[in-house]
This record gives structure tokens, C-alpha cells and sequence, in this order.
């Protein structure tokens, strides 16, 4: 059991005989089970954050006096949990689930690298600049974890390409291992594009502290705007505007490109188009 679910746990059993209420009582004044409310005081299952809320609702309680110090990074992943839940797909769920309980169980990698623009491509170019980066390809795993992101690379549904959460003052990204080699690679420089763009640190709604990467439908958080800030950053750290200037006089075959930068053609055709050599 996770210390995050022993803490949300004890609060919950402490507010609720704080209020009087037998667990029968709060069951019925949040529509669960009285079987639900047993499983969350006694750890055995986590609640999720729709659970929360109206728990907090029915024993008049702030949200935060369910769960731990927002100091440390334990709110943060019982939250992505929680919306994992939302997501329905049950196979999603338990790989993300999984996923999460894997960072809590490694070390973060030690930050060295860190940018201060806010433009994606600026933010880019800066981070290869900072990184030394002078020739394709672009080690981007190497980057991420220079930045202090830890990357787990797992089996996910077809449909989740990546994720990123907050996590012990860094953060963690999932990539989907049955995807592409290029695909991976894309995943990561996206999802480092949200991190060292703040997208995660918006105030003000708890699914904004993580990003899912989905390719079939909207999941909870999804902000179009910072969608495309990720993939123009991914674009500009992968295929670097000086770097593909410089390669393009060796060769202007879109292919034999692709291949020098470790990218899709898909990919690299519409880099080369955005630049104006093609």
C-alpha cells in the first residue's frame, strides 16, 4: 500500500467519525457502497478524485484535508490516478496505474539543464544550445533526463502514446513501447515540451497537472493550445532549423533525411515544407 493511499485513507476515516457518521451513513450520502467507503478507509482501494469531492462535500471538509501536503509530489500522483480512472478504458487504467507506481519505486535523475524561454521553439533551441547539441541525431532521451524527467518506456493500449505528471521536483514521463522507434522519440520531446513549458504547473484545475497523449478521443485536461506548443517544440528540438540546413546541402532526399535525424518521413516531410525546402 502507497503511502499516498494509507494518508488519503486515515483522513477519510478521521473526518468521517469526526462528523459522527457510521461508514453506512457517508455511503449513503455520497451514492457508494457501504463496501466502496470500507475499501477506501481500510486502503485496500484508492479513491478517485470524483470519490473525493463529494466525500469532502458530505463531511464538510476543504478537498486538501483528504490528501497529503501539497508540498511534496504524493497529490499529484494519487490525482493522476484518479483521472486515469475517468478515462473508463479499464487496460488504460491499469497500465497507467502501473506506470505510476514504477516512478514512485525509481530515483530521479539529478537537473542540469533547464531553460528560461517560454516560445517552443526559442525553448528548444536553447536547450540544444545548452546541451551542446551540434549534430542529428538529437539524443533526446539523453535530454530529458539532463532535465530531470525520469522516462519509462512501458507496453500502453495502442491509443495512449505518452503521458507526463509532476514528481519529486522533476517529473515522469510514460512512453508506449509497442509504438515506433520515431514515434517514441516524438513522444518523449512532446512530453518534455509540456514540461519545460509549465504546461503542468497551471493553477486552478487538477488535470492540468498532467498530460495524457491520446490518439482517439479527449482526455481530461486537454488544452489544444499547449498541444501545439509541445509539438512545435518537439519539432524544433528534433529536426533543428541549423541542423537541417546543414544536412539538406548533403542531401535533399526527404527519406535519407528522415533516417539521419531519426524521424518519420511523415514527420520530416512536413518540417522540410515548414521551412520552405520543399
Amino acid at each position: 500500500m502507497s503511502e499516498t493511499t494509507t494518508w488519503v485513507a486515515q483522513r477519510i476515516r478521521e473526518s468521517r467519525k469526526k462528523r459522527g457518521l457510521s461508514q453506512e451513513e457517508l455511503a449513503e450520502r455520497v451514492d457508494r457502497t457501504q463496501t466502496a467507503v470500507s475499501l477506501w478507509e481500510s486502503g485496500k482501494r484508492t479513491a478517485g478524485l470524483d470519490d473525493l469531492i463529494d466525500i469532502a462535500d458530505a463531511l464538510e471538509v476543504d478537498l486538501n484535508a483528504l490528501l497529503p501536503p501539497q508540498r511534496a509530489s504524493k497529490p499529484v500522483v494519487a490525482l493522476l490516478r484518479a483521472t486515469a480512472e475517468r478515462l473508463v478504458d479499464h487496460q488504460l487504467f491499469t497500465a497507467i496505474d502501473q506506470l505510476v507506481s514504477d516512478a514512485e519505486a525509481s530515483s530521479m535523475p539529478e537537473r542540469e539543464l533547464a531553460v528560461s524561454a517560454v516560445a517552443p521553439s526559442h525553448a528548444a533551441n536553447e536547450l540544444l544550445e545548452k546541451a551542446q547539441v551540434n549534430e542529428p541525431p538529437v539524443p533526446v532521451l539523453d535530454l530529458c533526463i539532463r532535465c530531470g524527467v525520469l522516462v519509462l518506456s512501458r507496453s500502453f493500449p495502442e491509443a495512449l502514446s505518452g503521458l507526463i505528471f509532476a514528481h519529486e521536483g522533476g517529473a515522469v514521463i510514460g512512453v508506449n513501447s509497442d509504438h515506433p522507434e520515431t514515434r517514441q522519440r516524438f513522444t518523449m520531446a512532446h512530453e518534455l515540451g509540456h514540461y519545460l513549458l509549465g504546461h503542468h504547473e497551471r493553477a486552478g484545475d487538477y488535470d492540468d497537472r498532467f498530460h495524457f497523449d491520446l490518439t482517439e478521443g479527449t482526455p481530461p485536461g486537454f488544452d489544444w493550445r499547449a498541444e501545439r506548443s509541445a509539438n512545435d517544440f518537439a519539432a524544433d528540438l528534433l529536426m533543428p532549423r541549423r541542423l537541417i540546413a546543414a544536412e539538406f546541402k548533403k542531401s535533399q532526399d526527404p527519406t535519407t533525411l528522415a533516417t539521419r535525424f531519426n524521424v518519420s518521413q511523415v514527420a520530416m516531410g512536413f518540417r522540410l515544407v515548414n521551412l520552405g525546402l520543399r
